[in-house]
């Protein structure tokens, strides 16, 4: 008979078996092993309900302090300037360009509505192919015939019908990368290179005043059924557009006073690309990733590429996004859905991969990785999940391997695609991250020496979400502006976006927006300090836009009329002698004025008090504390003439 084995009891978490003197890390270590309740209570805690009672907590309201990685002499303890206030502010975005594409419909959307319509679909079938039972009547006649209902043919073409056979998301990831925005100097002239639908534009664009021209310099056509999804460009104005299955590879030239876009390639495939990027370090090299891991590596000089199977266990080709981008002269990096690799540029073989996604993440369902950026110069990459932004260190050996330092909760509603930066205050980044949603984007500043910084000195600084175009719009109407109400603007400002942009301005920052139909946002980040010279005319501008807004002729209608004899039956008529507003009228004051001056006379009252006492109603009172005066103006008076100064 075999021995009773006695069951092990669970340590339980006390004062007095913790080491509070000791390293965090070996803490952490000892009290995974002593009271595995501890951290299951930790991450219960942490996951986000969807419905509490009657409560609900959207899916992207995830709590989270930025974190990042401490060494392991620790203590536990955050100096007083770990974090750091974002001493920058936003006004309401304002459209900077002209109304166009009403007639079309947004292509980002589309997409996704009818994968929703082709699921909605299937799943009827399978409701009534189980009411009927039809698999009952399924019969096998020999290895080539069978008998069944007609139900059953109907599922099977619907199920061909796939618009999308490897799209299954939430979001249109065909549309992530680096957007289809970006800007261009040619002969020392600004141009801004966008792409709407199946074009590419060239427009010239003055930084200063933020004007756009509506008369393109140079367009280029990738023909019908070939939307643009990602437009990236070199600084030899190589041109690169990636369409679902197919790549441009386009050169800006310049013969006399006429720019034009030469076409010196076109790549076909099978398989949808994913994305492509230039290697900031090899400017000549171009990176082209396809769904099923595999990396084409061109060389923009001779025209040739070469083609690389990376390595990724890969078990559906659904949703299976990647990109590849570099800024070092030894490796690329490859960003895959739940990893980071590290490639030799040299013999393409794998350094080093990193999955430890889901070990710094409190929800474990998902968060997958939907963008990518390594900064030139630096060994910094910074890659967004649905609710986090992180940065990794890049720098390997033998004994220390690639890991995430820093991590902030972004609290986007949608999963981040577009990821932008300019250079900031004195050694920091100003890192911008923004979804499709037109409501999505967020700024955050970081430090550029993060990497070698001692983490225990802070610098951390909270996502800063700037006011967005609904809140302009919000804004406006509270002015009775955006008023129409036969072609409201509710629906168009809420397209899907398709790229951003970060302008350096000296002091300010631009950040500019693109949505699928190309109309152009900007939002203007300014220092506190300036905010009382700001002038907002977000609203008068979006009212202006507005005008030509304009979907159809018909006129509104009355459909019905409501039946409100109820409400009149118990309207009561109010008595004659019925007083209104007794409540809010002047009473008689409690105070004696005449005994109050005797007393500012007899210096009972601060003598500095009279002015107060004796100004007339009309009079306000402006308080400068810069230069301590203060200065009284009359409402009926210019605000120039000064009646009055106390220094």
């Amino acid at each position: 008979m075999a021995a009773k084995v006695p069951k092990k009891g669970l340590a339980h978490l006390t004062a007095d078996n913790v080491d509070n003197a000791a390293p965090v890390k070996k803490i952490l270590d000892e009290l995974h092993h002593k009271n595995h309740q501890a951290y299951t209570f930790y991450k219960e805690v942490l996951r986000p309900r969807r419905t509490i009672g009657t409560e609900d907590h959207m899916h992207y309201t995830l709590p989270g302090h930025p974190i990042n990685t401490f060494d392991e002499e620790w203590d536990g303890e955050l100096n007083l300037d770990y974090f750091e206030p974002f001493r920058y502010k936003s006004l309401p975005p304002k459209m900077i360009t002209k109304l166009k594409n009403v007639d079309k419909s947004d292509p980002v959307t589309s997409l996704l509505w009818k994968k929703i319509q082709w699921q909605r679909t299937i799943t009827n079938y399978k409701c009534i192919a189980t009411t009927l039972k039809v698999l009952e009547n399924y019969e096998q006649i020999n290895e080539e015939v069978v008998q069944c209902p007609k139900h059953l043919i109907d599922i099977a073409a619907h199920l061909d019908s796939d618009p999308t056979p490897h799209f299954n998301s939430s979001y249109n990831w065909y549309y992530a990368g680096n957007g289809n925005l970006q800007t261009v100097c040619i002969d020392w002239v600004d141009y801004l290179l966008h792409s709407e639908f199946n074009k590419v534009y060239l427009s010239e664009f003055n930084k200063n005043i933020l004007n756009i021209n509506p008369e393109h310099v140079a367009e280029y056509d990738c023909g019908d059924e070939n939307n643009i999804l990602e437009t990236i460009i070199s600084s030899e104005h190589i041109t690169v557009l990636r369409t679902k299955c197919k790549i441009f590879i386009l050169k800006l030239t310049k013969i006399i006073d006429r720019i034009t876009f030469e076409k010196l390639k076109c790549i076909k495939s099978e398989l949808p690309y994913t994305s492509v990027a230039f290697d900031n370090y090899h400017k000549n090299i171009l990176y082209i990733t396809s769904l099923d891991h595999k990396l084409s590596i061109i060389n923009l000089d001779r025209m040739k590429a070469r083609s690389v199977q990376l390595k990724a266990k890969l078990t559906t080709l659904t949703d299976n996004w990647n990109s590849v981008v570099s800024s070092e002269k030894l490796f690329y990096v490859h960003a895959a859905r739940d990893s980071i690799s590290i490639y030799d540029k040299w013999s393409n073989n794998v350094v080093q991969v990193w999955k430890n996604l889901r070990k710094i993440t409190d929800d474990y369902s998902c968060n997958d990785i939907s963008v990518a950026k390594h900064f030139e110069g630096t060994s910094s990459l910074y890659f967004g999940t649905d609710h986090h932004l992180f940065l990794m260190d890049l720098r390997y050996g033998p004994r220390n391997n690639s890991k995430v330092v820093q991590r902030w909760t972004h609290g986007m509603e949608c999963v981040p695609t577009y990821l932008q930066y300019c250079k900031s205050e004195f050694c920091k980044d100003l890192i911008c991250l923004s979804s499709q949603w037109c409501e999505d984007m967020c700024v955050v500043p970081n430090y550029n020496d993060r990497l070698i910084r001692d983490t225990n000195n802070g610098g951390v600084t909270l996502p800063y979400r700037p006011p967005n175009i609904r809140n302009t719009l919000y804004g406006a109407r509270e002015n009775m502006l955006c008023l129409n109400p036969y072609n409201p603007i509710d629906s168009r400002i809420c397209t899907s976006i398709t790229g951003n942009l970060i302008l350096d301005q000296g002091e300010k920052y631009d950040i500019l927006l693109q949505n699928a139909f190309g109309d152009i946002s900007c939002h203007t980040l300014f220092p506190e300090h300036l905010e009382t010279f700001m002038e907002d005319d977000s609203g008068e501008s979006l009212h202006k836009w507005s005008e030509t807004y304009k979907t159809h002729d018909n006129d509104l209608e009355v459909s019905s009329i409501e039946n409100i004899a109820g409400v009149l039956r118990k309207l009561r008529k109010m008595p004659k002698d019925h007083r209104i507003n007794d409540d809010f009228q002047n009473q008689k004051s409690i105070f004696n004025e005449n005994e109050i001056v005797k007393a500012f006379e007899e210096e009972e009252i601060d003598i500095g008090l009279k002015e107060a006492w004796t100004a007339d109603v009309n009079e306000t009172r402006v308080n400068e504390s810069s230069n301590n005066n203060n200065l009284y103006y009359s409402d009926d008076e210019s605000h120039s003439n000064v009646e009055n100064t106390e220094i």
